[in-house]
């Protein structure tokens, strides 16, 4: 079942900020259904039937989580994740059910060859 959610961001305009605002645009676009709102700066409203943390990962993958932030939350339910640069605890205080997004680890690597022990 489609759930709607709405996400605020802020992006630094270190780098090409351009380039990460349609990113993320398009990456929401992508798993949305017709049903969004963007007539607002900076804020978007739309239905999806991915999961949030889901949504949290395709939108920490196109902007500098260095620098740039989002929130993203279920409106129908507490639940949110902050995502990047969030810095300020008031946010937890005044959302105590947002969770900080960590996107999860890249499978560790494979050891080389030429680092092997020889037999």
């Amino acid at each position: 079942m489609a759930e709607t959610y709405w996400i605020t961001f802020c992006l630094s305009d270190s780098g090409n900020e351009e380039r990460r605002y349609q990113a993320l645009l398009a990456t929401v676009r992508r798993m949305t259904s017709d049903d969004w709102w963007t007539e607002s700066v900076n804020f978007l409203l739309f239905r999806s039937e991915h999961e949030i943390d889901h949504i949290a990962g395709e939108v920490a993958a196109v902007i500098d989580t260095d620098t740039d932030l989002a929130l993203l939350a279920k409106s129908s339910a507490q639940e949110a994740r902050a995502i990047g640069a969030v810095e300020d605890p008031l946010l937890y205080e005044l959302m105590p059910y947002a969770q900080r997004f960590h996107p999860p680890s890249a499978p560790p690597a494979r050891p080389s060859e030429s680092t092997s022990p020889s037999p």
